[in-house]
Formats: C-alpha cells, sequence, structure tokens
C-alpha cells in the first residue's frame, strides 16, 4: 500500500525531460556527496529527535521531509520502510551500503540489545567529527609544503623553458663572450627542456600512473606508510594520529559489549591500513591462543607505543581495559594537537627558505650572465 502511495506521488509530480535530467543529475550528485559531514547530522538529527520523545517513524519523516539533501531523504525514506516492515535501524542501514559501512551497522546493531540507539548514534557522530577534525588538520599540515614543491617546480621549468633561451640567444649575439661552467650548463639544461619538453610530460604522466598503480597495491601501501613513518615531524605525526584513532574506536566498541576478537576483526577493516592489518592479524593469531592483548601488543613498538602496551596491561590487570583507553586519549590526542600545530608552523618556514634558495640561485645566475653581456657590449 505505501509503495502504491509513493508510486502514485511518483506520477503526479512528473516533470518534462530535460527538467526531469536535471533533477535526476542534482540527486545523483547528492548522492555522490554524502561524506562524513553527512553522516554526522543525519546522526546528530536522529538522537536528537529520538532524545527529545519522537518516536524512530516520526523522527525519519521529519528528516526526509525537511532535508534537502537527496541522499539523505533516500535514506530517510528507506529506513522508514524497513522500520514499518518491523525491521530494527541496524537491519535497515546495512541494506544501505552506499550510505553506511560495516563499521556502523556493527556498531549500532551491538548498541541496539541495550535499548539506547540515541546515545550510540550521538557516539558515533561524536566520533568522526574527531576524526575528521584531526583528519583535516593533518592534511592542511602537509598541503602547503606540497603546493610549495609544486610552485617551485612549475617555476623551474618556466624560467628554464621561457626566461633562460632569451637571455641566452643575446650572449650567443656576442662570439668571444666566454661563459662560465655554471651558465653552460644551466644553458644546456635550458636547451634540453626547450627541445625534450613533451618527452618529459610524458615520462612525469608514466611515472605518476605507475605510482598510482604500485601505491594502489597492498605493498606499495605499506612502503608509503613505512616512508612516512621515517619522515622527521611526519613520521610522529602519523604515528599519533593511528593511536588516537585505533584507542577511539577500540573504547567504542568495546563499550558495545563486544569481546576483543570482535573488536579487532572490525579494527582491521576500519584502519584499511596493510601495516596496521598484518599487527591486527598478529593480535588476533594471539587471542586465539588465548594470549592477553598486551601479550600481542608489546612487540608491535613500531606502530603501538610501548607506553600504550602498559597502560593496556594495566587495564588488563584491572578488568577496565575501556578506562585505560581513556588516559591514552587524553595523553596522545593532546599530543596530536600540539604535534599538527607545530609541525606546520616548523614545515612551512623551511620549504619557503628551501623554495627561495632555489629562486635566488638561479636569479644569481641569471643576473650575473646579464651582468657579464653588458660588460663585453662595453668594451
Amino acid at each position: 500500500m505505501l509503495e502504491k502511495e509513493e508510486n502514485q506521488l511518483e506520477n503526479t509530480n512528473k516533470v518534462g525531460p530535460i527538467d526531469g535530467m536535471i533533477v535526476s543529475t542534482l540527486q545523483s550528485m547528492d548522492k555522490w556527496r554524502f561524506w562524513s559531514k553527512d553522516k554526522i547530522l543525519f546522526f546528530k538529527e536522529i538522537s536528537y529527535l529520538l532524545n527529545g520523545g519522537i518516536s524512530l517513524v516520526n523522527a525519519m519523516n521529519i528528516i526526509g521531509e525537511s532535508s534537502d539533501n537527496y541522499a539523505l531523504k533516500e535514506i530517510s525514506r528507506n529506513v522508514l520502510s524497513f522500520i514499518r516492515r518491523w525491521k530494527s535501524f541496524s537491519y535497515a542501514i546495512n541494506r544501505l551500503p552506499d550510505y553506511f559501512d560495516q563499521w556502523d551497522y556493527t556498531i549500532v546493531k551491538a548498541w541496539e540489545m541495550s535499548g539506547n540507539l540515541p546515545m550510540i548514534l550521538q557516539s558515533l557522530a561524536t566520533q568522526y567529527v574527531y576524526i575528521r577534525d584531526m583528519k583535516n588538520k593533518y592534511i592542511g599540515a602537509l598541503i602547503y609544503p606540497a603546493i610549495l614543491i609544486v610552485v617551485a617546480i612549475v617555476a623551474v621549468f618556466a624560467l628554464f623553458l621561457l626566461v633562460l633561451p632569451n637571455i641566452f640567444s643575446i650572449a650567443e649575439g656576442f662570439q668571444n663572450l666566454q661563459l662560465p661552467w655554471i651558465t653552460r650548463a644551466l644553458q644546456s639544461i635550458s636547451v634540453f627542456f626547450q627541445t625534450q619538453w613533451k618527452t618529459i610530460l610524458w615520462v612525469t604522466a608514466g611515472l605518476a600512473a605507475v605510482g598510482g598503480v604500485y601505491f594502489s597495491t597492498e605493498f606499495g601501501k605499506k612502503s608509503w606508510f613505512s616512508f612516512l613513518l621515517n619522515v622527521p615531524m611526519i613520521g610522529k605525526m602519523t604515528k599519533y594520529f593511528y593511536i588516537v584513532k585505533f584507542c577511539r574506536y577500540t573504547k567504542l566498541m568495546m563499550a558495545a559489549g563486544m569481546n576483543y576478537i570482535q573488536t579487532f576483526q572490525l579494527l582491521r577493516d576500519i584502519l584499511g591500513i596493510p601495516a596496521y592489518t598484518d599487527m591486527i592479524d598478529r593480535v588476533l593469531l594471539g587471542l586465539g591462543k588465548w594470549e592477553t592483548i598486551y601479550a600481542t601488543l608489546k612487540n608491535e613498538t613500531e606502530l603501538i607505543p610501548s607506553d600504550v602496551s602498559i597502560m593496556i596491561k594495566v587495564g588488563e590487570e584491572t578488568a577496565n581495559v575501556p578506562n585505560s583507553l581513556d588516559n591514552i586519549l587524553k595523553m596522545y590526542e593532546e599530543d596530536l594537537d600540539t604535534i599538527i600545530t607545530r609541525s606546520s608552523k616548523v614545515i612551512e618556514p623551511i620549504m619557503l627558505i628551501f623554495v627561495g634558495w632555489i629562486v635566488v640561485v638561479i636569479a644569481l645566475w641569471i643576473f650575473g650572465l646579464i651582468l657579464q653581456i653588458m660588460q663585453w657590449s662595453g668594451m
């Protein structure tokens, strides 16, 4: 009956082919752009409405009617149809893989049994907000240096391709002008760029394609992650970021009543990094042999510092691992925020000095050649 009513409503709202194409395109764009911020909004809205005494059915109706986002409308409509068929909220989101992952389903399902759906949805939203903010800060600390490097490469390429050839053409007008070896080297590089610029672009594009394929493989991802961990400042920042992520997710899953094996099995999929996947596989192997978490983590110092393992050991001995994870998070979250702020302040001036040094050196070579031409022409 409900489906018939929806079909009738759709038929009465039919539009022309062009308008329909535009609407369909905009709806698809909303669906593609259902990012973490939209999921956070969805979970928060449901939590607030349920805490206000509104039923889940009415909450889905309110969200679907009030939202301008097609993805949220579609989610609300689908969840509502499942709930009216006496299915659970976790069952509904598990049937919407385009919007929700296995992590969302497992956590919601675990907490639904306790009858406290609003609290877990609020907790999920809080986790997503924190991880998103830290990720944005982490990426932001690296973007500016990356932009400076790209600008420096483009600027140097433009100098050798566009500026230096004109200066060297003037110098060639003086037949007896003796150029220093550095200037001759610059001239050779400039000529190479002029004659082989297409080859350079093709080789660069090829290397980028090969690098993209390589770093999409498991071995490539491990190599890249290992490289990041060994870069000064960036390595420590990366390590702390994933420690915080590891502890936050572990704490939430244990609070939901999941056992150690269930927790680490889900962690392996959530973190999605080959280095962590291998580590968690070793942890699961140890847990399968009735070893403690500490016993399986104490040798994983490349990813998990020894102080983290020791604090988890204290939690196991006191039968309060979530409390130990809380203490770890208090320490590492503050340190992570400090490291990101400090790194961005340190990396930026270093990159500015590096780029400035390149520009100054090339400028000195150019001005030296110009002065030499001027002196020769004045003779």
